[in-house]
């Protein structure tokens, strides 16, 4: 007897017994699922209570991510002391949902391997009893224990059992296996397309179909059995778009997964399949009613932090709007100051643009040329010279020939009739 035969020992004999006593191998699983269901009922319920605290503390879990922004490890730190203060476990609430897939690893070796798990066969023990029952070229590998025990019957079983070395009595003797399940052989793999297998060309048209909708009846039953365990679970009716995605990703997996083990093992998985499906149902329904109080508070107060996570976002924004109004007021308040500073340059604005020609716009910086028509009348000195400049008007009298001084010859006193002379002088020399 090898280790994994010791520790799979409890399952194993379980099953015998049930094998033994009803004598129908589909019957001895759907019993045996029962029976793991009742045993693991108290482990399912303690994990929905997990859950329903975890479900109560993801709002204060989202509180410490947003307070500690990018700072991930503060994060955990403290989303590990929130959780360790209220005595929950981070996973607690989901470990009870893979505990059918920690006891479909031990079944699926046990219904693989009947000789070797349910009869206590060693491999050279289960050669021989081969040999007894026509499979000369044998070897215990995949499922062909599985496809061997059905030629086990009351009439070979002596025989084989001599040639094995055991026996057909006591705690793990030698005894028929009935596959036979409401005319299905369960130890047998479904097919998709039933109707080219070896059941269906031999006549056997119920058996092929049979086998053929277990899987499809296993992967209906696990759908089902998930709504009405997110009915019975719903902490909230308020779910974020990435929760209702994550849900139909459960969703889906398990009918998948179903159809994946009917079409691939034998067909006593899909009986197990089937049988959990159908109690989990049963015992969500129980569990529902159990801790229909505990949903109840839960939803209650995830309400009221939604509330308060609410008010506390509302609060938020009124204070940043505060700060940003008297950010502005305070702006507005130094802001005639620098208007006042500068319009110095005033001469710059055009209508409403206040700096329409530059700051350093300065209209008497270049003196402006009055313009002359090149084919009009000639100019006289007296327009050649121009108005005098403003500085000028502003000397007295007796100081305007001061530019003659610094070099600027001075105005020739005209004689009366010299001016038209020369005006007339040059329309003289065009004639």
């Amino acid at each position: 007897m090898d280790i994994w035969q010791i520790l799979m020992a409890p399952f194993s004999l379980l099953l015998r017994f049930l094998c033994l006593v009803f004598n129908s191998y589909g019957a001895a699983l759907i019993l045996f699922t029962l029976i793991v269901k009742v045993i693991l009922f108290p482990l399912s319920i303690k994990g929905k209570r997990s859950m329903i605290k975890s479900s109560i503390l993801s709002g204060q879990v989202q509180e410490i991510q947003r307070r500690c922004g990018n700072d991930k490890e503060r994060a955990n730190q403290e989303i590990q002391k929130l959780y360790s203060e209220s005595g929950t476990s981070m996973f607690g609430g989901c470990g009870w949902s893979f505990l059918p897939l920690l006891i479909l690893m031990p079944l699926y070796a046990i219904i693989r391997r009947p000789f070797k798990y349910l009869m206590m066969l060693k491999e050279d023990a289960t050669i021989a009893v081969a040999k007894v029952l026509g499979w000369a070229d044998f070897t215990p590998i995949g499922t062909n224990e599985l496809l061997l025990a059905p030629r086990l019957n009351a009439g070979n079983l002596d025989a084989a059992a001599a040639a094995a070395g055991a026996t057909t009595t006591g705690l793990f003797g030698m005894f028929v296996i009935n596959f036979n399940f409401f005319g299905i052989d369960l130890s047998r793999i479904p097919s998709l397309a039933f109707w080219n297998s070896e059941l269906f060309k031999s006549g056997d048209i119920w058996g092929a179909i049979g086998l053929f909708l277990l899987p499809v009846i296993s992967a209906v039953l696990s759908l089902v059995s998930y709504e009405v365990s997110m009915r019975t679970n719903r902490m909230s009716q308020n779910q974020s778009e990435n929760q209702q995605q994550n849900n139909w990703m459960m969703k889906l997996m398990g009918p998948v997964m179903s159809l994946w083990i009917g079409y691939t093992l034998p067909a006593g998985m899909c009986i197990y399949w089937i049988a959990n499906s159908a109690f989990g149902m049963i015992q969500e329904v129980i569990a529902g009613r159990m801790l229909k109080k505990d949903y109840e508070a839960a939803q209650k107060a995830m309400e009221e932090q939604r509330l308060k996570a609410k008010e506390a976002e509302k609060e938020r924004r009124r204070k940043a709007a505060e700060k940003k109004a008297a950010a502005i007021a305070a702006g507005s308040k130094k802001q005639p100051k620098k208007e006042k500073a500068a319009d110095v340059g005033g001469a710059s604005q055009e209508g409403l643009r206040r700096f329409a020609r530059g700051r350093a716009y300065d209209p008497g910086r270049y003196p402006v040329t009055p313009y002359h028509d090149p084919s009009g009348p000639a100019k006289t000195e007296t327009e050649d010279a121009g108005p005098l400049p403003e500085e000028e008007k502003a000397l007295p009298a007796g100081t305007q020939s001061e530019p003659a001084a610094a070099g600027t010859p001075p105005e020739r006193e005209e004689k009366p009739g010299e001016g038209q002379e020369e005006a007339r002088a040059p329309e003289d020399k065009e004639q």
